[in-house]
């Protein structure tokens, strides 16, 4: 009996790719063209089962991704900061990628991120994101007005204090048209100093060895935010611009309002926003009476806890912190500080190759800074949400408006940690 075989043809199921999103906010114009295009190069050249999605941040995208993540339907990915980050892994939002970094992350490229940032991402237990690039705040100065007052420039190498900034922020605050009025202030402080001015008069927001305790009220803080209150509001003339005249990251600057400005630190940006409307330079902050102290913010990439592709969104967030994105992407396109130590000897000629308008900039300042190691991020209250609910408009009623002089600030404390019991 013949037997005949009968001939199955199987066909082979496609593998499903792993989709995911991505929410970003490059610090560019070329940034945001480069991103995708990096991701389509080169990430998914090497992970041919991973499709990557694009997205960029949009005014309230906050509020917009926390809605998205209880639905259901929230990026894969996405970029924030601490002072988000905590908000996030308070409500429980946010993939703990320990277990990833344990399981492919050397101890020698661990050691090649920066310290500061490679601390502040661990919070309440878990570690939220990988290292996007470094915001560091510093001084933006107007050398030509600088010039046209005829006031030195703050030097280089950090040597100067409180007392030096204020005594040249009265020199710069001036009538510039002739007409009578200020119209040129000598510097602008973002909020009441946000933490490090504070911490700088020995002071801060919270109590660094208890997260019950709230410091607004300290002899340290109130001394910070009586000084910075006198000049802005008390003195005459303020020579710490107010908002409602016209403080700001680059509003101020590129109206040529202040002659020193506190800011983050966007090279690119900068060079996207000033040009060469005038000569400005960098330099670092000036220490306080007890300590330096200025923010290393660690934004960075985290993963959306009720993600479907945790292990696609990790090798993502790795190649992103990498350091041929870094080169690539955070420093060549964003024109921002990377995260990798490998990659500060090349800095600088980097950013005065591809954007020759900085050939004078002290970009040392950069370097400078992070070897002095008095970079730091926020310390967090134990209900850090309902602490900031109470502080927020109490700063604005105090810095924003002036509506309240800081002794409101002892008031606001016992209300802080009333929120803190239990």
């Amino acid at each position: 009996e013949k037997v005949v075989e009968k001939v199955v043809e199987v066909t082979a199921k496609p593998v499903e790719k792993a989709r995911i999103r991505i929410l970003t906010r490059p610090h560019s114009d070329e940034g945001v063209l480069a991103f995708p295009q990096l991701i389509d190069d080169h990430f998914e050249v090497e992970h041919p089962g991973i499709k990557v999605d694009v997205e960029l941040e949009a005014s309230g995208w906050e509020e917009k991704l926390v809605t998205a993540m209880i639905a259901g339907t929230a990026d894969d990915v996405f970029v924030a900061w601490p002072a988000i980050f905590f908000k996030f892994v308070e409500r429980g939002l946010v993939l703990d990628i320990q277990p990833y970094v344990d399981q492919n992350l050397s101890a020698e490229e661990i050691s090649d991120y920066i310290e500061a940032q490679w601390e502040a991402l661990f919070m309440r237990g878990i570690r939220c994101a990988m290292p996007k690039y470094i915001d560091m705040r510093l001084d933006t100065i107007n050398l030509d007005l600088f010039d046209e007052a005829g006031v030195d420039y703050p030097p280089k190498d950090g040597d100067w204090d409180y007392n030096d900034y204020e005594e040249m922020a009265a020199k710069l605050t001036r009538d510039r048209s002739g007409d009578g009025k200020i119209d040129v202030w000598g510097t602008w402080i973002e909020r009441g100093g946000w933490f490090f001015w504070p911490r700088m008069f020995g002071g801060g927001i919270v109590n660094p060895d208890d997260d019950t305790d709230c410091w607004l009220d300290s002899p340290g803080s109130l001394e910070c935010y009586n000084w910075i209150y006198h000049n802005q509001w008390e003195r005459e003339p303020n020579i710490f611009i107010q908002d409602a005249q016209g403080g700001g990251w680059y509003d101020g600057l590129v109206s040529q309002l202040i002659a020193m400005d506190e800011m983050g630190l966007y090279p690119a940006k900068n060079v996207e926003k000033l040009g060469d409307l005038f000569r400005w330079d960098y330099r670092q902050p000036p220490k306080g009476p007890v300590s330096r102290c200025s923010l290393g913010d660690a934004d960075g990439w985290a993963i959306w806890k009720g993600t479907k592709h945790p292990d696609a969104a990790w090798e993502l967030i790795h190649f992103l912190s990498s350091p041929l994105f870094q080169e690539m992407g955070t420093l060549r396109a964003e024109g921002a500080v990377p995260i990798r130590k490998s990659l500060m000897p090349v800095m600088i000629d980097v950013f005065r190759e591809e954007w020759p308008v900085m050939k004078d900039v002290y970009l040392q300042v950069i370097p400078d800074m992070i070897d002095a190691g008095y970079l730091s991020n926020v310390y967090w209250f134990k209900n850090h949400v309902e602490a900031m609910e109470i502080i927020d408009p109490a700063m604005e009623a105090v810095f924003g408006v002036g509506e309240k002089d800081p002794s409101y600030f002892k008031e606001i404390s016992e209300k802080v940690e009333a929120t803190q019991k239990g």
